[in-house]
């Protein structure tokens, strides 16, 4: 079962790949609407599946542990989960302007003397650095070069830095990868060993369309394939292990402490992916001008798709 899952997964993620990189000529308005769907598979698992998750194992933790609590104390984790990367995107922003604006917080922290060499005129602005050249492939970056391309990576302002697109491709493989293992836990961890097989049908459709997701979001930015390929493993082994590491602790107490550790880690997540679902995906494609209403009804689908999966859950 363990074996068929981490297949189905790596089969949904891999096989958008594969068929976005032979059909590069169709690309920009497909991409558009598939990216639209992926939006809607991520928000709707943030806020129907991680989200209450988390609040309801973090409410149980409590209660087992015999802790009252008189202040929301899980909704904090998850603020401080947003906000965390909220701050930290803005400050990396603020340090890499692309503009040449000096703001008075780089002013006041950043020496003037030690950046007036990589302001010299011998420096190109068109120079790519190492950064960019590991992480996004120039065969998929070259149609969107063109004026046919529409949906370039742009926001809400018009533009999505690299280092915007790397940490928000990191953080959302890190949420659905605490996600899926979570899940692999609980489901693993069952005490009647026949619920498992049942439980694993439900997982077997939700990793399937969250790796599909993510394989379209990845494509989207251009990420080269060896970036994409160890993320999608990554998000394939995690909910797999999670089911076995729960089926080896059956029987066992874990302790107050790793109980604690795991509403954080839960609740960091949960903020984390409200924010990269919302503020990172969200806002692209619906923020262009053109087919507004094609996008948000695939971006409902996507929403749907993941509601009827979970209601089967239940």
């Amino acid at each position: 079962m363990l074996t068929l899952m981490l297949c189905f997964s790596l089969l949904c993620g891999f096989g958008p790949v594969c068929v976005i990189r032979r059909a590069a000529g169709v690309r920009p308005g497909v991409m558009s609407l598939a990216s639209c769907v992926s939006d809607g598979v991520f928000l709707c698992s943030c806020l129907l599946d991680l989200l209450p998750d988390y609040l309801t194992h973090a409410r149980e933790t409590f209660s087992r542990l015999g802790l009252t609590l008189h202040f929301p104390l899980a909704e904090f984790i998850v603020s401080m989960g947003f906000l965390l990367v909220f701050v930290s995107e803005q400050m990396m922003l603020a340090f890499r302007d692309p503009t040449g604006y000096e703001s008075p917080e780089k002013q006041a922290l950043i020496d003037p003397h030690m950046t007036e060499s990589r302001d010299s005129p011998g420096r190109s602005c068109t120079d790519e650095s190492p950064e960019k050249q590991a992480l996004i492939d120039p065969h998929m970056t070259q149609s969107r070069d063109s004026p046919s391309h529409s949906h370039r990576l742009s926001g809400a302002d018009g533009s999505v830095s690299l280092e915007q697109v790397g940490l928000r491709v990191l953080l959302l493989v890190f949420c659905l990868c605490v996600c899926a293992l979570v899940e692999g836990l609980s489901a693993g961890s069952q005490p009647d060993p026949e619920l498992i097989p049942q439980i694993c049908v439900t997982l077997f459709l939700r990793q399937g369309i969250l790796a599909f997701s993510l394989s379209v979001r990845m494509s989207h930015y251009g990420l080269r394939l060896a970036v994409a390929s160890g993320c999608l493993f990554l998000l394939s082994l995690s909910c797999p292990v999670g089911i076995g590491i729960g089926m080896g602790m059956v029987g066992m107490n874990p302790s107050a402490p790793g109980q604690l550790v795991r509403c954080a880690v839960e609740g960091l997540a949960s903020g984390i992916f409200i924010y990269v679902s919302i503020a990172g995906l969200l806002w692209q494609e619906p923020a262009s001008p053109k087919h507004r209403i094609h996008k948000v009804t695939f971006l409902l689908t996507g929403f749907a798709l993941v509601t009827a999966v979970l209601f089967c859950k239940v």
